[in-house]
C-alpha cells in the first residue's frame, strides 16, 4: 500500500475529511452532477427527456388536489410508449458505519418509505 493510499484510508475511517470543502460541495452537487450527465447521455441518444419534470403519480385518484412532485429526469415514451420516471439517490459512505451487511437497493427502499 502506497503512502497515499494509507493516508486517504486513514483519513477515511477516522472521519477526516478527505477533499477540501470548496471542492466538493456536498451531495447535492453530486446528485445534480449525475442527474445532468444521465441528462445529457439520453440527450445524445436522441431519446426525449424532461429534467426535473413535475409529475402527479403519488396523489390517491380520490383526492381533489394535485401534488406535483419534481422528478429528476422524465423519459418519455420509452417503455411500451409509457414514460419513465428516474430519481436519483444518494447515500453517505458513513451512513453504513457499524453495519455488517450490504443490501442492494436499502437507499431506494428507505427513501420510498
Amino acid at each position: 500500500m502506497s503512502s497515499v493510499e494509507y493516508r486517504t484510508i486513514l483519513r477515511y475511517r477516522l472521519m477526516i475529511p478527505i477533499f477540501p470543502k470548496d471542492e466538493l460541495s456536498g451531495f447535492k452537487y453530486r446528485h445534480d452532477l449525475v442527474r445532468d450527465l444521465l441528462f445529457n447521455i439520453f440527450r445524445r441518444a436522441r431519446i426525449s427527456v424532461k429534467k426535473e419534470a413535475l409529475v402527479n403519480f403519488l396523489t390517491d385518484p380520490q383526492e381533489v388536489r394535485l401534488t406535483l412532485r419534481p422528478e429528476d429526469v422524465l423519459v418519455f415514451g420509452r417503455i411500451g410508449g409509457k414514460h419513465v420516471c428516474v430519481n436519483l439517490t444518494g447515500v453517505s459512505p458513513l451512513v453504513g458505519v457499524g453495519v455488517g451487511d450490504f443490501t442492494v437497493g436499502r437507499a431506494a427502499l428507505k427513501a420510498a418509505s
